[in-house]
């Protein structure tokens, strides 16, 4: 599960090659280019070019985003490959989001997550870090290689198994897929709601409606829905969507087939094929020179030579967030460009710098780089995201000032050029929580619930005078419950707990001094205990440490425990021995008989979290264009762990 790549991809990869008639070479007789396939433990993509194409294809490029346990293996994710053919750039994404009737919250976090983390330009700005050393790249050297996602593209295609499903009792649905009942059955699809939602990360995307029954779940060896006891709801969960950056350029992908291979029995889903037409912007040297001449002459006539500035309108102007906390945000709105004069339009948006404490940091902008077309508009998604990377002005939010809520009024400049400049503001009510939060405003709740410490006025110099408790009782009330109901619990750690129930309990921690209640779920439990060390401003071992704990890591001996204790902050210090003393007792041969943990399944786990290198998130804060904090993480759903961390893990698991 932990694996990106494995052998049983070849056989596949080796197959389809000799059905399409492909090879990898650039210079060959087979029909077909293969591009390098990319596999991601269950998900495998394969991508084929006619040769003809392939002098008009360039800048190729693989990304994967795992959302599976912990956020970080996977079991669950996508494999992205773009490249630009001709002038035109695609985006090609097979993806697996969560299983599970009645989990379409956890379903569009993983599609966020895709969306938001498949950078196809990560790795080069990692490689500059790594090679500059200290954490800092300048924003000139940044621009060579600014983020780009999913919805920088101009088309973009997303297929796999989706799992989103009818709500239905099971009943209704087998009696409606054989009578072949599509239309009742689209009627109750969790994804034709998402792609209407404004709200979801889906909103703007295409659905190539099914014209067929449900593709799931068979039992395998026959073409029969599933008869076992769970009678899993007949659904279409094998999806192909579709987004173009312009809307026009939608009414022009023609579906010339789409069909469920009902025959494959060897699979409790029915693979689904479709045969597209894409819209492809070319250059036509012969007819370049007489369309640009023509242009010209039509130019001059209407006296556009003389003016050339660009006229655009934008609604609405302010866009209003409402209330957003750590844990529960992501709130949409959408602003519409309009080109109301005769010419292109260019446009980039970016935060405006020093409009408040934020920066406008907690702002998501996409596409924000496009062209308009006279006449034509173009939808834009303004989303909230509350992440550690982006709060670091958080920090500065201290508790007993008699603040319980922030109010944030960014700005947003839409820069058109040679064309006007529109501002969005954009307002947003922040509550505090432990979560994305410093242990030093922490450690100073002392025995109040955080909302309410935030709301009351006190004297913080005497505060840090008064003994405070050595560990954050949200902490403590975590591992308490993972101590008592978790020890022997099968895949601690390596299972993402429900969205839902992960929320509960951080508004729980947020506004009670209290015990978890034993309705939470150990999983979820455990999930938080992760997110809560993972979202601290300033992790257990302090940026500033970095270099020292891992030189005392090297040295061996005595040096780590002397570093914990002598040179790590009080309150870290005792973060850190608490939550080693936790996991030892976890690893005790009583408890892993249950829970399957071995050492180095945990120390890889959370080595990421409690030793974060400062160039990741240094790296973050630099350049202000909207969206552009780089390797933002994902929703708070767990730990990002690296590609080559699952493989060393599954590779452990497997010895």
């Amino acid at each position: 599960m932990l694996k990106e790549e494995t052998e049983a991809a070849t056989p596949w990869i080796t197959g389809l090659h000799a059905a399409v008639g492909a090879d990898f070479h650039t210079v060959s007789n087979t029909p077909y280019y293969a591009f390098p396939p990319k596999q991601l433990v269950g998900l495998l993509l394969c991508v084929y070019l006619r040769r003809q194409l392939l002098p008009h294809m360039q800048d190729m490029s693989l990304m994967t985003v795992a959302t599976g346990a912990l956020g970080s293996m996977g079991n669950k994710g996508a494999i992205g490959l773009r490249f630009v053919l001709h002038r035109t750039s695609l985006c090609l994404i097979n993806v697996h989001l969560a299983a599970g009737h009645n989990n379409v919250l956890k379903r569009n976090a993983d599609a966020s997550t895709i969306f938001e983390c498949m950078d196809f330009n990560a790795q080069k700005r990692q490689a500059l870090v790594a090679a500059i050393g200290d954490g800092y790249i300048p924003p000139e050297y940044m621009d060579q290689s600014p983020e780009l996602r999913p919805h920088d593209h101009d088309i973009v295609i997303v297929a796999g198994d989706l799992n989103y499903r009818v709500n239905l009792s099971y009943e209704e649905a087998v009696e409606l897929s054989l009578r072949r009942d599509v239309a009742r059955l689209l009627m109750h699809d969790e994804l034709v709601s998402e792609l209407a939602n404004s709200h979801s990360p889906w909103w703007g995307f295409v659905d190539l409606t099914p014209t067929f029954p449900p593709t799931y779940r068979y039992d395998i060896g026959m073409n029969v829905y599933d008869t076992s006891e769970k009678q899993r709801v007949p659904s279409y969960t094998d999806r192909i969507v579709t987004w173009t950056k312009r809307k026009s350029h939608q009414k022009l992908i023609y579906v010339e087939s789409m069909q469920a291979i009902v025959d494959v029995v060897s699979s409790d889903h029915k693979p689904v094929q479709a045969l597209l037409r894409l819209p492809i912007r070319c250059e036509v040297e012969e007819k370049k020179k007489s369309v640009t001449q023509s242009l010209r002459d039509r130019i001059s006539q209407v006296g556009l030579d003389r003016s050339n500035s660009a006229k655009t309108s934008i609604t609405p102007a302010v866009l209003d967030f409402g209330v957003q906390q750590f844990y529960d945000c992501g709130a949409r709105n959408v602003v519409t460009i309009s080109n109301v004069g005769d010419c292109v339009a260019l446009v980039k948006v970016f935060r405006q710098r020093n409009q408040d404490v934020s920066e406008g940091a907690w702002l998501r902008v996409y596409p924000s780089n496009f062209s308009i077309l006279p006449g034509e508009t173009q939808e834009v998604v303004v989303e909230c995201q509350l992440h550690p990377r982006c709060m670091w002005w958080m920090s500065r939010w201290r508790p007993f000032e008699g603040h319980g809520q922030l109010k944030l009024s960014s700005m947003l400049l839409v820069f058109v050029s040679q064309g006007p400049v529109h501002l969005v503001e954009c307002n947003c009510t922040i509550l505090p929580s432990v979560y994305g939060n410093s242990l030093e405003n922490i450690s100073l709740l002392g025995n109040e619930a955080c909302l309410t410490a935030y709301g009351l006025k006190g004297d913080l110099e005497q505060l840090r005078k008064v003994i405070r408790p050595q560990l954050p009782k949200e902490l403590w009330f975590l591992s308490e419950a993972i101590y008592e109901r978790g020890a022997r619990q099968p895949d601690l750690f390596t299972e993402n707990g429900s969205a839902e129930v992960c929320t509960a309990i951080m508004r729980h921690l947020d506004t009670r001094c209290e015990p978890l209640p034993a309705e939470f779920d150990i999983q979820s439990v455990a999930t938080c205990f992760i997110t809560f060390l993972q979202s601290l401003q300033e992790p257990v071992v302090p940026f500033a440490l970095y270099a020292a704990a891992i030189a005392a890591g090297k040295a061996g001996g005595r040096t780590p425990l002397v570093f914990v204790q002598q040179q790590l902050p009080p309150q870290h210090a005792n973060v850190w021995i608490y939550v080693c003393a936790l996991l030892a007792f976890l690893l005790r041969p009583v408890n892993t008989r249950g829970n399957e943990l071995t050492p180095r399944i945990v120390a890889k786990l959370f080595s990421d979290v409690l030793l974060v290198r400062p160039g990741v998130l240094n790296c973050a804060v630099s350049g202000n264009r909207a969206g552009s904090q780089k390797d933002i993480a994902p929703p708070p759903q767990g730990v990002v762990t690296s590609q080559s961390l699952r493989q060393q893990l599954q590779q452990e698991k497997d010895i």
